[in-house]
C-alpha cells in the first residue's frame, strides 16, 4: 500500500495546515437572533414575520 497525502478541501472551519482553527459564525446568525427574540415579545404573530422574512432573504442571499 502506497502512502499519499489525502486530498483536503477548503473548510469554514480553516485551513487545516494552520496550528489552530477557529469556527465563523454564519452570515445570518443576526437575523435568527431576532426571531428568537421576537417569540418572546408581545403578540408572536404580529412581532415574527418580519424578522423571519429577513431572515429567509438572508438565507436565499449568496454569500459576500
Amino acid at each position: 500500500m502506497e502512502d499519499r497525502p489525502v486530498p483536503r478541501r477548503n473548510s469554514p472551519w480553516g485551513n487545516p495546515q494552520e496550528e489552530y482553527r477557529q469556527p465563523r459564525a454564519h452570515r445570518c446568525n443576526d437575523r435568527l437572533e431576532d426571531i428568537i427574540q421576537a417569540c418572546f415579545e408581545g403578540n408572536i404573530f404580529k412581532t415574527v414575520p418580519g424578522p423571519l422574512r429577513l431572515f429567509r432573504e438572508c438565507m436565499k442571499a449568496k454569500p459576500g
